[in-house]
C-alpha cells in the first residue's frame, strides 16, 4: 500500500514543474500507461544525456522501488536528491520519503527514519508523510510513535480518513478494543464507502466475539470492493460463526444480481462449509453458465473437489479430467485427481497422476510427498516411498507432514529409532501453531513417548478449530494410543462434522487398534447409511427445484439501416430509445447520455466498475468507462444490472450488440411485423 502511494504522490508532484525533453514526456507518458520497460527505456535516454536530470532519476527510482530492484532505485534517488534545487521542495521532500522507503525495505531503519525526519523538516504540513511514517512504525510493531504521527496527520487535515482507519487498527492490534471502535465509527460517518473502515471494525467485532455485527460489516465492505479476495475470505471465515445470516445476505445479492458470477462462487463456499456439496455443486455448474470460457477448468476444479467431498468419485475424476483437457499446464489438476483415485483405492491410477504432475511442476514438494505415501503404504515399495519422501525434504524443508510420514517409515520399515526420532524432533520445530487443517505435532509427541503433551496439542486444535478432519485425526492419535472409546468417539464426531473418507478410513493403519472392534464396525456401517440417505435426500431435492418457465415479450422496432434497429426501453426509469445491432457484441452508451444521467441522478458513481475495451466502426479498440445500469426494461422484460461501457463519441447511441443481449434469451427478428422477440427462463 505504501509504495503505491509513493508512486502516486511522486507523479503528483512531478506534474507540476517545468517542460520536459522528448525523452522525459515520453517516459512519463509510458508510465502513466503502465508501460514500466518503456518508461525505464526513455528515462535512461533521458539520464545518458544529461546525468543530473534529477526528475527523470527520481522517476526511474520509483520504478525501480516498484520491481523491488533496491540497489538501483537507492543509486537514483541519491543522485536525486543531490542534483534536485533546494527551491523544489515538495518534490525533494518525496525524494527523501521515498529513500527512506528503500532503506526500510533494506532494513536499515536508522536511515529510514533519518530521511523521514528531513521531508517532515522540508514539509512540515504533509500529513502523508506523517501517515507513511506511521505505517511503518506499525509494521515495526511500534505502537505508540505510529498513533503519535497517525494524529499529527489528523492535527493538520482532521478530515482524512487514512489515518483514523490507521489508529482504529492500531487499537485492535493492542486490544484496546473500545477505543477501536470509537476511532472506526469516526472513519465510517466521514467516509461510509472507505472499505477499511468496515474490515477493521470487523475485525474488532470479531475479536470480541460479536460475530453478528462482524459478519455485517465485512459483508459491506466486500459488497464496495467485489474484487477484493481478502475480505471476501474473511467473510467466508466469519460465516461460520452464524450461516444463516451470511446465507441471507448472499442470497439476497443473487436475487438482486442473478446474472453476477461473484455472489454464486461465495454462496458455494458457504455451502461447502456447511457439508452440503449438492448444493454448492448446483452453484459450481450455474457459475459455468454465467462466467467466461477461461474460468471453465478452474471452476470445473472447485466443483470436482465437491465432488470428491460428497463420496461421488467418477464425476470429480471426470471434472479433473475435463479440466485438464482446457489446461494440461496446471499440475494440481493431476494431483487433485491423483488423491481422488487414492480415496477410491486406484493406487496405480493416482501413482501415474502424481507423476504426471510432478512432470508439469517438478519443484513441488507435496507431489512428491503424496507420491511417496503411495508407493510406501498402499503399493508397499518402500524404496520407491523414501526416495519420494527424500526428494520432497530437500525441495521443502518446512512441511511437517512429509517428516512424519518418513519418521514412521524409518521407525517401522527401516527400524532405524535414530533417523525417526531426528524427523520427529524436526516437526516440533516446525509446527508450533495450530491451523484449521494439516497438524502433525500431535504425532510427533505421541512417537516421542510425549503423551500428555500430545492429548493437550489435539484438544487445542479441536477447540480452535471442531472440523471433520481434526476429529478424525483425534481418532487416529487415540487409536494409536489403544485408547479405543476415546478413539471411536472422536470418530463419531468427525463423521457428525463431515468427514467422509470411507474408503481410506478402510485402509488407515493409524485405526488398526480398534478396526476390529465390533463397535468400529457398526458406527461406519451406520454413518456410511447416513451420508447415503442424505446424498439421496439432496439430490432429490435438487431435482425437485421448481423448473423454469418461459417468458416471451415482443418489443417493437424501427428499421435503422445497416443491420440495426430503434427499440423504446428505460434504463433506470429513465425513457431512451436503444439501438439494436445484430453485429455488435457490446453494450455502449455516448458520453453525453451517460453525463445526462449523471447529472439527473440515473446513474451515481457507485455505478462506475473500472473500464473496459470496445470496437469502433473502423475495427479499432477504443477504452472506455464502464457502467452498471441497474435495471433495463425493454417492454416489460426486466434486466438487472447491465454491463455498458462509457464512450467518448458524443453523438454514439445507445447500442446494445444481439450477443450481448442474447444473454439473456433467445433473440427473433420478425421484420415482417416489424418486432423483436425475447424469451427468457424464469424460476417462479
Amino acid at each position: 500500500m505504501k509504495k503505491g502511494l509513493l508512486l502516486i504522490i511522486a507523479l503528483f508532484t512531478i506534474l507540476f514543474c517545468n517542460a520536459q525533453s522528448y525523452n522525459f514526456e515520453q517516459g512519463v507518458k509510458a508510465y502513466n500507461e503502465n508501460d514500466l520497460e518503456k518508461a525505464l527505456d526513455y528515462f535512461g535516454r533521458e539520464i545518458n544525456d544529461d546525468p543530473k536530470a534529477a526528475l527523470a532519476l527520481y522517476y526511474r527510482a520509483i520504478i525501480y522501488n516498484y520491481q523491488e530492484q533496491n540497489a538501483y532505485a537507492l543509486r537514483d534517488i541519491n543522485s536525486a536528491i543531490k542534483y534536485f534545487p533546494s527551491s523544489e521542495k515538495k518534490v525533494l521532500a518525496g525524494a527523501h520519503r521515498l529513500r527512506g522507503d528503500i532503506y526500510y525495505k533494506i532494513e536499515n531503519y536508522e536511515k529510514t527514519f533519518e530521511d523521514y525526519s528531513i521531508a517532515l523538516k522540508i514539509s512540515p504540513s504533509d500529513p502523508e508523510i506523517y501517515i507513511d511514517r506511521a505505517q511503518i512504525y506499525f509494521d515495526l510493531k511500534q505502537y505508540s510513535k505510529a498513533e503519535a504521527d497517525y494524529k499529527s496527520a489528523l492535527k493538520i487535515d482532521e478530515s482524512l480518513v487514512v489515518p483514523y482507519a490507521g489508529l482504529g487498527r492500531n487499537y485492535k492490534t493492542e486490544k484496546r478494543y473500545s477505543d477501536a471502535e470509537k476511532v472506526l465509527n469516526k472513519v465510517i460517518i466521514l467516509s461510509p464507502e472507505y472499505t477499511e473502515g468496515f474490515k477493521f471494525r470487523a475485525q474488532v467485532y470479531y475479536e470480541q466475539n460479536k460475530y453478528d455485527e462482524a459478519i455485517d460489516d465485512i459483508f459491506y465492505a466486500f459488497v464496495l470492493a467485489e474484487n477484493d479476495k481478502g475480505l471476501r475470505n474473511l467473510f467466508i471465515t466469519y460465516s461460520e460463526k452464524n450461516y444463516p445470516l451470511s446465507f441471507s445476505k448472499v442470497n439476497a445479492q443473487i436475487a438482486n444480481h442473478p446474472e453476477k458470477d461473484l455472489w454464486y462462487f461465495v454462496r458455494a463456499q458457504l455451502f461447502e462449509g456447511k457439508y452440503n456439496y449438492i448444493a454448492a455443486i448446483s452453484d459450481y455448474t450455474k457459475l459455468m453458465e454465467l462466467t467466461e470460457i477461461g474460468y471453465k477448468s478452474n471452476l470445473l476444479s472447485y466443483r470436482a473437489k465437491c465432488y470428491s467431498h460428497a463420496g461421488m468419485y467418477e464425476q470429480s475424476i471426470a471434472d479433473y479430467t475435463e479440466a485438464i483437457s482446457i489446461d494440461s499446464t496446471d499440475a494440481y489438476y493431476y494431483g487433485n485427481r491423483g488423491d481422488v483415485k487414492r480415496l477410491m483405492g486406484n493406487y496405480k491410477g493416482a501413482k501415474e497422476d502424481f507423476s504426471r504432475a510432478i512432470a508439469v511442476e517438478p519443484r513441488q514438494a507435496w507431489f512428491y510427498y503424496r507420491r511417496g505415501w503411495i508407493e510406501e503404504e498402499f503399493l508397499k515399495n518402500n524404496e520407491a516411498g523414501l526416495n519420494d519422501y527424500n526428494e520432497a525434504i530437500s525441495i521443502n524443508k518446512e512441511y511437517a507432514y512429509t517428516y512424519l510420514q518418513r519418521g514412521r517409515f524409518f521407525e517401522v520399515k527401516l527400524n532405524n529409532p535414530v533417523k525417526a526420532k531426528e524427523d520427529y524432533a524436526k516437526i516440533l520445530s516446525l509446527d508450533t501453531i495450530v491451523h484449521e487443517a494439516g497438524n502433525c505435532r500431535q504425532y510427533a509427541l505421541f512417537h516421542l513417548g510425549q503423551i500428555e503433551e500430545s492429548i493437550k496439542w489435539i484438544n487445542k486444535i479441536i477447540e480452535q478449530y471442531p472440523t471433520g478432519g481434526n476429529y478424525y485425526d483425534a481418532s487416529c492419535l487415540y487409536s494409536l494410543m489403544n485408547k479405543p472409546i476415546e478413539s471411536l468417539d472422536k470418530l463419531k464426531l468427525a463423521f457428525q462434522n463431515g468427514h467422509r473418507d470411507f474408503i481410506h478410513l478402510a485402509d488407515d493403519d493409524d485405526l488398526d487398534n480398534i478396526r476390529k472392534l465390533p463397535e468400529f464396525n457398526n458406527l461406519v456401517t451406520e454413518w456410511k447409511n447416513v451420508f447415503e440417505e442424505s446424498l439421496k435426500k439432496d439430490l432429490v431435492a435438487k431435482k425437485e427445484e421448481p423448473e423454469a418457465e418461459e417468458q416471451t415479450v415482443s418489443i417493437p422496432m424501427k428499421l435503422s439501416g445497416g443491420g440495426t434497429y430503434e427499440i423504446p426501453c428505460k434504463i433506470n426509469e429513465l425513457k431512451l430509445n436503444l439501438v439494436f445491432d445484430t453485429v455488435a457484441s457490446d453494450i455502449t452508451i455516448s458520453k453525453t447520455e451517460a453525463e445526462f444521467m449523471f447529472k439527473n441522478d440515473y446513474l451515481s458513481k457507485n455505478d462506475i466498475t473500472g473500464t473496459s475495451s470496445y470496437v469502433i466502426a473502423n475495427g479499432d479498440i477504443e477504452i472506455g468507462t464502464t457502467v452498471i445500469f441497474r435495471k433495463v426494461d425493454f417492454g416489460g422484460l426486466i434486466l438487472k444490472n447491465v454491463k455498458a461501457t462509457v464512450i467518448e463519441n458524443k453523438n454514439a447511441p445507445l447500442l446494445f450488440g444481439q450477443s450481448a443481449l442474447s444473454k439473456y434469451g433467445k433473440i427473433t427478428i420478425d421484420n415482417e411485423n416489424k418486432i423483436i422477440k425475447i424469451t427468457t427462463r424464469s424460476t417462479n
